[in-house]
Formats: C-alpha cells, structure tokens, sequence
C-alpha cells in the first residue's frame, strides 16, 4: 500500500522528465513531455496494384530500418489461382504481349502474301481471257500435230543428208533465210543457209574419184588428152557438147570409147558421184541466149536425175576466158559468166545437187581465167591449170568420217581412229 507520502515502502517514483523520442520511420526527433504517450502514425497498407501484388503483406519497419537501412529486394513470388497454377506475373505479361505482337505481325506479312498472289494469279486468268483463243489452238495443233511438215519448213534438211550426199525427195532452196513460219505468239526461224558453193573440207587424195564420173566438154576432154590422175573415174567428156545434146540423147564421140549417147553410159555405170561442166560452146558466139541455155541446163539435170536416182551431182561454175579471147568468144565476159554462175548456184539448189565455184580458183583479179592456167587459145586450160582444177575438187568435198582425207589434211583419221569410229553413222 502506498504511505502517506505516495510511496510503496519508502520507494519514491522518480518524476517524469521530458526526452526525446523519434518518429517511426522519419529520422526525426521529437520532444515528448510527461505523461504524453509517442503516438505511432497509423500505417495504411497499400492498395493491391500491378506493381505490388506480388509483395510481401505489410510489416512495420525495424529498428534498423527506421534509421535508413534498406532491406535487400526479396524475389517474387508467383501468386498462384485457386487451382494451384502460377499466374503470370509482371515480366511473363510484357513477354507475352510482345509474343502476341510478332505472330500478329506474321500473321498479316501471310495474309499479304497470300493476297498478292491471288492478284497475280487473277491478272493472269484475265489477260488470258482476253487473248484470241485459236492462238492457244493453233499452238497446240503445232505441238501435237504432225510436225513434218513443220519441221521441213522450220529448220531445212542437212545439205549433205544421207548414204549419196543429197536428200533426193525433195528440192532445198538454201538460199532462203529468215522467218519460216510466223504466228500471233511464236516465230520460227530457219536454219543459217549452207553457203552456195561446196565450201573446203580439208584435202582427199584421188581414190575418191575411184567411184566418180565426169561429163563434159571440150575442156573435160583435156583429163584424158593430158592423163589427169582422178583415180578410176568414168570420163564422158565431148567435143563440142553442150546441155541440149545430153537432152536430146545426141550420139557423141568419146576420145576412148568412139560413138556413144551419153545419158546411156552413165544410167549403166551408176556412178556415186557425178562432175558436169558445160556451158563454154554455148555461150561463147551469142550474148542473147541466156534463158535458153539454163532452160537446156536445167532438163539436163532432171535426166540425169531420173538416170541417176542415187548419184550426188557436182555442178562446176563455167568458165571464163582470157581477155585477150574475148575478141573472138564475146559471150564469155567476166560479168556474163558470173550473172550465169549465179543462175547455176540457184538451180542447183532447186533441183538437189552440189554447187562448186570452180572458176574462183582459176581466174585472176579481173575475172578473167589466169594466163598460166591458159592454152594460147584463151580458153582450154594448161596442165598446170587442170592440177589446179583437180586440186579444187580434191579440197571441196562434202564431209565424211569415210572419206579418204590425205595424211596431213585437217580431217584425216588413222586407222586406228576409224577402226574406232566404225560403229558411228
């Protein structure tokens, strides 16, 4: 019990003095008098938002807080539904939402795609449709039709085709070049022209003329009047022939066999390969016959055709003659005889024979036949003149794996080679 004084057995309280007492959490000191208690500010608990839902719940500060110590960040802990699964917290929602973003993105650079080539593919159904429609006919009449007839007038035949040289069936005008055949949407082009003359094929010795004949003139007679070496060829050489004689079936005489017709000759010896010149006797004294000389010449070569069914046949350009002889052969000018060449150059293409520009070998520069391959006439040839005639022949020859190249010439083959290229056609 207290005395009298107030105390309990003679203990006295000690008075209350003012000290000084911080505020929570402030850092600052405040002044406290007796009998006031330090009132604590009320703490209110932050409402749940985005960015502390996944707080730890509320606690008041330590000591060591309250003088400005920081507690270290705690990791996150994924609040968790009712079922027990982590819903996504602040990091997996911006991640998601830009996952969101790039498949939206995808999804539209698809949609665009697709859309542009539906407009492709739409433009290209209307053009189309605006096209002709027997354009797409006539290309399928061409592609699955019969092409022969395509094919001849696209691209023509080879002009040394087949076993005899020449394709027979048919006349080639290989002087044609261009568009063979045009249509709305293609255009057909022909094959380049073999060039008008047999051109050079490396060099052949004289076997090749082994299964040869030569029909001619005067000038063709010189191959057995000077014993030119072509082989075993058949000579059928004529003084004075001309091509109305061949037609005409006209008896001529033969150096080496006398009387004979000369279509008859030849239709029995069946030749492979068959040299004609002629030309000089006709045109020599007249300057005006011209039609009538490539009439006779071109009869000429049907008959030797129809005799001659698998003969290739050369036909050699005429020839000029000298300056000098032009007093006395006036027919033969350089320019005549190049405007006739030219006509023999078109005809032999017609009809499916070989031209040879023989007179490009023996002329000089004026056109005229050289003076060292000349006879004093001006207008038979010299020996040396014929080895150069022969030299002609021997170096444009149609090529042939077969043919008997001479050694040293671009196309020889040795033995061995051709025992190997036996089996190629």
């Amino acid at each position: 019990m207290p005395n009298k004084e107030g105390g309990y057995g003679g203990y006295q309280p000690r008075p209350r003095q003012n000290r000084q007492v911080k505020a929570p959490g402030s850092g600052g000191v405040r002044r406290v008098t007796p009998g006031q208690q330090p009132v604590r500010p009320p703490q209110s608990r932050p409402e749940p938002t985005a960015k502390n839902i996944y707080r730890k719940p509320y606690s008041p500060p330590s000591a060591a807080e309250a003088d400005g110590w920081q507690r270290p960040p705690q990791p996150q802990r994924p609040v968790r539904s009712p079922d027990g699964e982590a819903m996504p917290g602040p990091q997996q929602s911006v991640r998601a939402a830009a996952r969101r973003a790039r498949q939206t993105r995808r999804m539209r650079r698809r949609l665009t795609f697709i859309a542009t080539g539906v407009c492709i593919l739409l433009a290209s159904g209307v053009i189309t449709a605006l096209l002709p429609g027997d354009s797409s006919e006539n290309e399928d009449t061409i592609l699955q039709g019969d092409t022969s007839q395509l094919t001849a007038s696209v691209v023509a035949p080879l002009p040394y085709a087949g076993d005899t040289g020449v394709a027979q069936d048919a006349a080639v005008n290989w002087g044609d070049v261009g568009p063979a055949r045009q249509t709305e949407n293609y255009t057909y082009t022909a094959a380049p022209a073999t060039p008008a003359a047999v051109p050079e094929f490396g060099k052949v010795d004289v076997s090749w003329f082994d299964d040869a004949a030569f029909l001619g003139d005067s000038l063709t007679v010189g191959y057995t009047t000077y014993n030119i070496n072509v082989g075993d060829a058949l000579v059928c050489a004529y003084e004075g022939a001309s091509p109305n004689d061949i037609v005409n079936r006209t008896t001529m005489s033969s150096d080496t066999r006398g009387e004979e017709i000369p279509l008859d000759v030849l239709a029995q010896a069946q030749p492979k390969k068959l040299y004609v010149l002629m030309g000089a006797n006709t045109l020599a004294y007249s300057t005006t016959n011209d039609e009538g000389f490539l009439n006779y010449y071109g009869r000429m070569l049907d008959e030797l055709k129809a005799v001659l069914p698998d003969t290739t046949i050369f036909v050699q350009s005429v020839l000029p003659v000298q300056a000098e002889a032009l007093e006395t052969m006036p027919g033969l000018t350089p320019e005549r005889v190049n405007s006739i060449n030219a006509s023999l150059s078109a005809m032999a293409a017609e009809k499916g024979c070989l031209y040879l520009a023989l007179s490009d070998a023996l002329v000089d520069e004026n056109g005229c036949l050289r003076s060292d391959y000349a006879q004093p006439d001006g207008l038979h040839l010299s020996g040396s003149g014929y080895s150069a005639w022969v030299d002609y022949l021997c170096t444009h020859v149609p090529y042939d794996k077969d043919n008997p190249y001479q050694i040293g010439s671009t196309y020889y083959l040795t033995d061995e080679l051709r025992e190997l290229l036996s089996d190629l056609p």
